[in-house]
C-alpha cells in the first residue's frame, strides 16, 4: 500500500533534484507517452512549481541521460526515495513498465538506499 505524501513532504527535498529522476524514468525507454507526461505535469502541480520553473523541468524530457548513476550520484536520499515512489507511478501510467524504466528504478532504489524486497 502506497502512503501517501504529507502536506510538507516536498519542502524537504530537492524539486531539481526530484524532477531530474522523474524524466530520468520518463526517458529510460526513449518514448514519452502521453499519460507519463500526464503524471509529470501532476506532480509539478502538486509541488505547486510556478509555471516559468516548469519550462524548465519540461526541457528535462528531452534530454538524454546516459550515465544515471552520474546523475544521481551525490543526490538527497530524501528525494531519491520520494522520487523512487513517484517514479514508479509514472513507469505505469502508460500501462506497462519497460525493461529499460525497470533498469532506472533499480538503479536508483540502489543510490536510495532501497533493496530489492522493499523495491
Amino acid at each position: 500500500m502506497m502512503k501517501p505524501s504529507a502536506p510538507d513532504a516536498f519542502d524537504a527535498i530537492d524539486m531539481d533534484e526530484y524532477m531530474t529522476v522523474l524524466s530520468i524514468i520518463a526517458n529510460a525507454d526513449a518514448v514519452l507517452k502521453p499519460e507519463e507526461m500526464s503524471f509529470f505535469e501532476w506532480r509539478m502541480g502538486r509541488m505547486l512549481i510556478n509555471p516559468k520553473l516548469r519550462v524548465q523541468f519540461r526541457a528535462l524530457l528531452r534530454q538524454q541521460f546516459d550515465d544515471i548513476e552520474e546523475t544521481i550520484a551525490g543526490m538527497d536520499v530524501r528525494t531519491l526515495r520520494l522520487a523512487l515512489r513517484d517514479g514508479i507511478f509514472l513507469a505505469a501510467a502508460d500501462g506497462e513498465i519497460h525493461p529499460s524504466e525497470v533498469d532506472a528504478i533499480r538503479t536508483i532504489a540502489d543510490y536510495a538506499g532501497v533493496d530489492a524486497d522493499r523495491l
